[in-house]
């Protein structure tokens, strides 16, 4: 009998060894993964920056940089990515057949949490399949000092904003209970940390926001040059790369007024203070860690979920902004997200380097001690840290469960290369959001934005996509276009998310215009653009009849950015305009437009109706008319 249950306790023990994922066996790190929001490549001081972030610079000396780490163009399909393990455009906002990575890691034996913002496509994020835990809000902004009736606490609405509320230190408050909640019930945990910061509103205490006054009154152009030596100096910028020069939709510091520059500076302060807060709040987050003698067996990791970004406003208003009070509403100007993103090209929403490449930090000891402080080239994206997470998790891949019918991850895992060095071959990689799409294979990109022509890149030797090889390599362009098409069918993108392109490119902004011009088809002198002096007309062109009745003091006027108190032309229009049921809402007779210097255009709400429709303002901050002309 005692020969008889030795036997048996001996298959129990192999039956559960055998049932045990193999990563059981030793303790399995916890993983606390950072996301900040529209923060740019070289805004930390780790990438270049001239931002306190001690905190983020502390992670990089006691982890790894990535080089060449790349997001997605947009918050959303960022998300959606990270949790879908395949690009936003495959996985779908409703997850359809995507096992989501809160419910791979919970099998694994994780506790999930995540905390600040969600914006991940249409589920809750505590319904089936997702985080055991929620504290936070829905959309893609907050208040930071009011909140909003999209937070949450778990499923239930969350209200409890007094007046010492402040989203950054709330989030960071939410997850250092829930790491101790892991703790308390002894399960690794997978954090997801969510911040809003340094999303516009620009919102910052006065005492933050005042030690960065006055440090941006030297412009972008001086600001963003000692952020390319710094990148050169750290190894970040190769000699051979050529910075990306300001386009024409950046006004030039020297032609600003006082006041503008003035105003300019308080913007990026407020800015600078936000992520300044935010990493304050990642100092709260490692010194749990210290606390819990958990700084050896916790991977850290610091991303932010795209390029850095301009956004709305009124020229009016800027300078009224104040950071630290409630339903203040400042944002940076594209020069300063020209700064942010710096060496690279264009911003948030584009395909390009200047929407793709973010600052990415791992710390993790356990693995990763005799690499510290070091820069890798790993050319890895968002959509590689399912695989990567589920690995370190042992757990199983959802297209290797024969029970389960879903779609297989794209990406691959990188924890070869993190811990013993080995080579990261990454896969051909597809990018999509509205006017925006590109494809990347290998050293080469095809990108192409508001559907205009396709340029091809050689990133090895041009990341910064100065040089477009079109012209000299077009049976690869048209490979690699093809290969974008036949992944967008393949996924099921409908025809009109995968439109042809047009020979004509749209200069930046042309995408904001249809916001608010109802039936919107072009214009002249064309936006963000550079054109030729000595035009004395200005036009809107729609596909509809244009009116202009009962619209009595709605001025339409345009500004040298030199003097931006006194307009070179302004138009109260009426019914008797000549343009009046037209389909081109014609301004002429305007003083000619003089050689090499800047113009904007201002247009009231309302200014006009089309097909009915009353339209929006024209307003210098995200819905802007704006050009240069070129110099005799």
């Amino acid at each position: 009998m005692y020969i008889r249950q030795v036997f048996l306790l001996a298959l129990l023990a192999i039956a559960i060894l055998w049932t045990t994922p193999a990563a059981a066996a030793e303790p399995r790190p916890n993983i606390l993964f950072i996301l900040v929001d529209d923060m740019g490549y070289s805004d930390a001081g780790a990438y270049g920056g001239e931002i306190d972030t001690p905190s983020v610079d502390r992670l990089a000396e006691e982890g790894i940089r990535f080089s060449h780490f790349r997001a997605t163009p947009m918050c959303v399909t960022s998300r959606v990515t990270i949790l879908s393990g395949m690009p936003h455009q495959a996985s779908g906002e409703d997850y359809e057949r995507v096992k989501p990575l809160p419910q791979a890691l919970r099998e694994a034996g994780y506790r999930t949490y995540t905390a600040g913002k969600w914006h991940a496509g249409d589920p809750h994020p505590v319904s089936e399949g997702f985080f055991d835990r929620f504290h936070g809000f829905l959309g893609g902004m907050t208040d930071a000092y009011v909140g909003g009736p999209d937070w949450y606490l778990d499923d239930q609405p969350y209200g409890d904003f007094d007046e010492d509320f402040d989203s950054t230190i709330r989030i960071t408050d939410q997850s250092i209970a829930y790491m101790r909640e892991a703790l308390e019930m002894e399960q690794p945990f997978f954090m997801f940390v969510s911040y809003n910061a340094p999303h516009h509103p620009l919102q910052a205490q006065e005492e933050t926001y005042e030690k960065y006054r006055g440090r941006y009154r030297e412009g972008f152009e001086v600001i963003r040059n000692r952020r390319l030596e710094r990148l050169r100096e750290m190894g970040l910028l190769h000699e051979d790369w050529k910075p990306a020069a300001p386009g024409p939709e950046i006004f030039r510091w020297d032609e600003m007024t006082d006041f503008r520059r003035d105003t300019e500076d308080m913007r990026m302060a407020a800015y600078a203070a936000m992520v300044d807060e935010m990493d304050q709040g990642v100092s709260r987050l490692l010194a749990f860690l210290d606390e819990q003698d958990l700084h050896d067996d916790t991977i850290v990791i610091f991303a932010s979920d795209n390029g850095g970004y301009y956004n709305n406003g009124s020229i009016h208003r800027h300078h009224l902004q104040i950071p630290w009070q409630p339903r203040s509403n400042q944002t940076v100007s594209n020069g300063w997200g020209w700064v942010q993103n710096a060496p690279f090209n264009y911003y948030k929403q584009t395909s390009y380097e200047g929407g793709l490449a973010v600052p990415f930090i791992v710390r993790w000891p356990q693995a990763l001690s005799h690499r510290e402080g070091n820069i890798v080239d790993i050319e890895a994206d968002f959509t590689d840290l399912y695989p990567t997470f589920l690995e370190v998790a042992g757990g199983l891949p959802p297209s290797q469960d024969p029970n389960d019918d879903f779609k297989p991850l794209t990406g691959l895992s990188f924890l070869s290369a993190l811990k013993r060095d080995e080579a990261f071959e990454p896969p051909p990689r597809f990018h999509w959001f509205t006017q925006s799409r590109a494809w990347i294979e290998g050293d080469h990109k095809v990108t192409s934005f508001h559907n205009g022509p396709w340029k091809l890149f050689n990133l090895k030797e041009d990341r910064t996509e100065q040089f477009d090889l079109s012209d000299r390599k077009p049976e690869l362009r048209n490979r690699l276009i093809n290969a974008w098409h036949n992944y967008a069918e393949e996924i099921g993108m409908q025809p009109e998310e995968r439109r042809p392109v047009h020979d004509h490119q749209h200069a930046w902004g042309w995408h904001r215009f249809g916001m608010v011009l109802p039936h919107f088809a072009g214009m002249f002198p064309e936006n963000g653009k550079l054109v030729d002096p000595g035009s004395d007309r200005l036009e809107l062109r729609f596909s509809r009849p244009v009116a202009f009745s009962n619209t009595e003091n709605r001025l339409i006027r345009l500004f040298k950015v030199s003097d931006d108190e006194t307009p070179v032309w302004e138009l109260d229009p009426d019914a008797s305009h000549p343009s009046q049921g037209e389909n081109v809402a014609r301004f002429e007779n305007i003083p000619r437009l003089e050689p090499d210097t800047h113009y904007y255009i201002l247009i009231d709400a309302g200014a006009m109706k089309v097909g009915g429709q009353a339209t929006g303002p024209i307003n210098d901050g995200a819905f802007w008319w704006r050009f240069r002309t070129r110099a005799d």
